[in-house]
């Protein structure tokens, strides 16, 4: 018993010891990604179609949120460098608290005002995001970043789920259409009152570096804190930035329409939505942190190699699926191989750059990411007006691509490269 009370111990709870902030991290990326799922996933898109009869207006305005994170997104992150963490923390998800609120009261002369209001959505989020996840990068030593990243992807992943269920549970209790907004509204109110009172000050401390923050390629900071010149090992930033691309194109271009897929095209009840929501986030909460020590053990590069192949599998399997059990068993596929990729190369990105440098090269790489989460939801607007079913063949294209890319294209350099 004793040894089993150990692992335990050793796979979830040495971490937060160690790093006690991760905690309020984690409350702060929860809330915060509950409020953005809630929204993105649940409240709008069903909003858009059923109150205000426009769903062809579903993936713009989506992109509008994403199009507008991804331009900001590197500048927040080269000003927290230079301003510290905290105050973008706080300040991206209060300063757009009212929006959602806002949202549902516009009068229907006006309802174009969805899109600046989105638009200020992505900003908050441009504050959030890359600042944060730059923070755990600051405080957690190399060889536990995976599995830190691990954490906040975990609870990242399981708030997409959150989110969806709290919008059924709210919206059904309530009988309003509005409840989710505001409920989105208290929960971004919540994550920067958290970082505000939560997050001590922290500012990054500049730390001497041979390389150019603007090259094409950085030396890992893992290999570096060895202190063993002959084996640095290099990633080439161009072909990091086109695989963060394709990841979030393949993922994003299916977030707004695979609940109206399951609800009307599968025909589930709203009992079976929360059943298989359930099922498919709770081992996101069991396995998150484990899976992300074993990252370490496996190697960053492998596991992301791993985890992209059984995402792109699980996605061409999707379509054939239509009852609860296969859905949730290849769901269950995608989430696990999500969680089990997503934090290593998060820690790789973060080992870019030393911290002094670390929130404009995650914010750079972040910017890629945003862009492909701009093209996406078009993508899948195109794809969904002409055959629900052909958005998933798309996203598996795209991340099977992504996986091959991975497995051979991107390879660790060594410095004469």
């Amino acid at each position: 018993m004793s040894a089993l009370l150990e692992r335990l111990d050793r796979a979830y709870l040495a971490l937060f010891r160690e790093y006690p902030l991760l905690w309020r991290l984690a409350v702060i990326t929860g809330a915060g990604q509950i409020a953005f799922a809630l929204l993105n996933v649940y409240a709008l898109p069903r909003y858009l179609k059923y109150a205000l009869d426009s769903e062809a207006l579903i993936g713009p305005v989506m992109t509008t949120f994403l199009l507008s994170e991804m331009v900001l997104k590197w500048p927040m992150g080269r000003l927290s460098d230079h301003f510290g963490r905290k105050p973008f923390i706080v300040l991206g998800p209060l300063l757009i608290s009212l929006n959602p609120t806002i949202i549902v009261h516009l009068p229907a002369k006006l309802a174009g005002l969805i899109f600046p209001i989105r638009a200020a959505d992505g900003a908050g989020a441009a504050a959030l995001w890359p600042p944060l996840f730059a923070m755990v990068g600051d405080l957690v030593k190399s060889r536990s970043r995976t599995a830190a990243m691990s954490v906040m992807n975990a609870v990242y992943v399981g708030a997409m789920g959150a989110g969806i269920v709290l919008g059924l549970s709210v919206s059904g209790a309530f009988l309003s259409v509005r409840a989710p907004f505001y409920l989105a509204s208290a929960l971004l109110i919540l994550s920067g009152a958290t970082g505000y009172l939560g997050l001590p000050k922290f500012q990054t401390k500049a730390k001497p570096a041979g390389n150019n923050p603007e090259s094409s390629t950085f030396i890992s900071e893992e290999h570096a804190e060895a202190q063993d010149g002959h084996h640095i090992v290099k990633y080439p930033l161009p072909l990091v930035i086109i695989i963060t691309f394709l990841m979030s194109m393949g993922v994003l271009m299916l977030s707004s329409f695979i609940l109206l897929y399951i609800e009307d095209n599968l025909g589930f009840s709203k009992l079976e939505i929360a059943v298989l929501l359930v099922v498919i986030a709770a081992p996101v909460m069991i396995l998150g942190l484990p899976l992300g020590h074993a990252a370490d053990r496996w190697g960053k590069l492998l596991a992301v190699r791993i985890s992209l192949s059984a995402s792109a599998v699980a996605m061409w399997l999707i379509p054939s699926c239509h009852s609860l059990i296969p859905l949730a068993a290849v769901g269950l596929l995608l989430v696990i191989g999500h969680i089990t990729g997503t934090p290593p190369w998060l820690a790789i990105v973060s080992e870019l750059a030393p911290s002094s440098r670390r929130g404009r090269i995650m914010s750079l790489v972040s910017t890629s990411e945003g862009v492909g989460g701009a093209i996406g939801p078009l993508l899948g607007q195109f794809f969904w007006n002409r055959n629900p079913t052909s958005i998933f063949y798309c996203s598996a294209c795209i991340l099977t691509l992504t996986a091959l890319l991975l497995i051979f294209a991107l390879r660790k350099q060594s410095p004469e490269h």
